[in-house]
């Protein structure tokens, strides 16, 4: 979900976590565009979803010291580009954009995720600047309307919390049991998302952009998790502390529902209803819920 996704026909779309939302606004599931070429396929729209995304190529990773040569968002627009045209030369592409709502799903995780330590602050303005690029483009493209998510509170994911692990209690939020130094992290890039997000409002009065709080969602399962039944919030269902999800050996709870994550990064499907549910219906999306944004079908 580190990724592009856009809907046409309707002006929404929310393939960013689960079904579930596109469901209440009354829309069918969007096509991958790995798995196919033909545009007939796309009736729906489109995803542009590929695993460990991140905002920055591999030539700012290697500016850095770092040997990452991941699928960035610059390959995505590549896709999103050459998807359009060739709706174009079928016949199929005019207004598709004006009519949609582009969702740009929490990119820059993965940025952070590959060198996580006090100096990945300074990854921050290059990330959201890199997002806001993209933003521009399709706003030249015709998109009129998007959904842009924050970062997720990292310190409250399983895999950090095993990673690194500590002996000072003040390293904590005492309430949560997350780790406070990664969820500052994670405040710092939505904060200077979000500032971002309003200039670029300022810039295009005639656009909207809607800023989805997904870490303000997540942090209301953390400090309350009982509330949701969810007895297991700091613990991933798939794996353990030895053997990965996903790997020969691993484990998998028996009720996902009770657990805050999946497999120590990505949140459970219990957790992305909260989120859409915040998203969808408010607090936790500004400068309106969605649902008002975009009405359902």
């Amino acid at each position: 979900m580190h990724n592009v996704v856009y809907h046409y026909h309707l002006r929404s779309s929310l393939a960013w976590c689960s079904f579930v939302a596109a469901q209440e606004l009354g829309l069918a599931n969007v096509t991958a565009i790995r798995t196919s070429t033909a545009p007939a396929d796309f009736e729906h729209g489109a995803n542009f979803a590929i695993i460990s995304a991140t905002a920055n190529n591999g030539s700012f990773f290697a500016g850095k010291g770092m040997d990452i040569t991941p699928f960035s968002l610059d390959t995505q627009m590549i896709w999103f580009r050459a998807h359009m045209q060739q709706l174009a030369q079928q016949n199929m592409g005019t207004n598709v954009l004006a009519d949609a709502l582009v969702a740009l799903g929490e990119i820059g995780g993965n940025d952070y995720n590959f060198a996580f330590v006090e100096r990945v602050r300074a990854f921050v303005p290059a990330v959201v600047e890199k997002l806001a690029a993209a933003v521009e483009e399709l706003i030249g493209m015709g998109a009129r309307a998007f959904m842009v998510p924050g970062n997720l509170p990292f310190g409250c994911a399983p895999l950090y919390l095993r990673r690194f692990r500590s002996a000072r209690a003040g390293d904590y939020d005492a309430q949560t049991g997350c780790l406070a130094w990664f969820n500052r992290f994670a405040e710092y890039h939505n904060r200077v998302l979000t500032a971002r997000l309003d200039a670029l409002r300022l810039r295009h009065p005639d656009v909207t952009i809607v800023y989805a709080d997904w870490y303000g969602a997540m942090m209301s399962i953390f400090q309350a998790p009982e509330r949701l039944g969810i007895t297991n919030a700091l613990l991933s269902c798939c794996g353990n502390q030895t053997v990965p999800c996903g790997k020969p050996g691993c484990t998998v709870c028996d009720d996902p529902s009770k657990y805050g994550s999946w497999d120590g990064t990505h949140p459970t499907e219990a957790v992305y209803k909260v989120i859409a549910d915040g998203v969808l219906h408010g607090p936790h999306s500004s400068p309106l819920p969605l649902a008002k944004t975009c009405p359902p079908s």
